[in-house]
């Protein structure tokens, strides 16, 4: 079977707190968006991976292999499954590419093997995984506290973007080492936020843009996307960015500009 892996952006994304475990506190909104991976999986004696990117790793380093290999731990279900992942979504790129793959391959093993897991059930095998595969697993719109955990659902605006990214990334350990040696920020509340979304007002905001202000290519793109008038954010720990376009036609048009001056530039909408 075929199954698409959808990237998000984060149209809020706040770090409130650093954990005595060593992780962080977040409050964020995560958005679905129409860029990505595609997924191919049939039934197998074994979990077998291969991938259009070479610099993706096909072993148990993947997140896509332990999503698997936790679905069988979690069900006690015999068997695996052939992996192929055809990439669309960069990687470093704070689009949660890997997180996608991941979600996807649950939803697929779920349909091959005729599991029955709910959706939530899919969410609580890929949350052992990684932090943002429940949100992936859920899709749509949602606040999400904690790690990663979806907070409450949100409903869906129609967004139309372009999204891109220059050719460095940012290492997710280089991102929150960065925002913890920020002196002291004012924090909204989960509250501030959700009414901020509901009031029609997107909540556009990334500490990380004050961590990745040395990072050249997410300066010439929020450049870029200022000159031409419209809202962007890096999304995630970065490197990719986003503007907020009026309509698709216009991001296609900024997306096809950006490609002739070397980023990576995909045109995309919320789903």
């Amino acid at each position: 079977m075929e199954i698409k892996a959808f990237a998000k952006i984060n149209l809020y994304l706040d770090v409130v707190g650093k954990r005595d475990d060593g992780y962080h506190d977040l409050v964020t909104v995560m958005q679905s968006v129409s860029l990505c991976d595609v997924i191919t999986a049939e039934a197998d004696d074994h979990i077998n991976l291969t991938c259009s990117d070479e610099s993706i790793p096909c072993d148990s380093r993947n997140i896509a292999w332990k999503c698997a290999a936790a679905f069988f731990d979690k069900t006690g279900l015999t068997g695996g499954v052939r992996l192929h992942i055809e990439k669309h979504i960069p990687s470093q790129a704070g689009l949660g590419g890997g997180s996608a793959d991941g979600a996807a391959v649950l939803h697929a093993l779920n349909r091959i093997y005729s599991a029955g897991l709910s959706v939530s059930e899919l969410a609580v095998i890929g949350g052992t995984v990684g932090a943002d595969i429940p949100f992936c697993v859920t899709g749509g719109c949602c606040l999400c506290t904690g790690t990663g955990e979806v907070y409450a659902e949100l409903e869906d605006r129609r967004l139309y973007l372009c999204i891109a990214k220059g050719s460095g990334g940012i290492s997710t350990a280089q991102a929150y080492g960065a925002v913890d040696a920020l002196e002291e920020c004012v924090h909204q509340s989960e509250k501030d936020v959700l009414e901020q979304y509901r009031e029609n007002r997107l909540p556009l905001y990334n500490i990380f843009e004050k961590a990745a202000e040395g990072v050249k290519d997410v300066y010439l793109l929020k450049e870029h996307f200022s000159h031409l008038g419209v809202p962007s954010l890096m999304t995630g720990s970065g490197s990719a960015v986003f503007g907020v376009f009026e309509s698709i036609q216009k991001a296609a048009k900024a997306a096809e500009k950006l490609r002739r001056m070397g980023f990576f530039a995909e045109p995309a909408e919320t789903i």
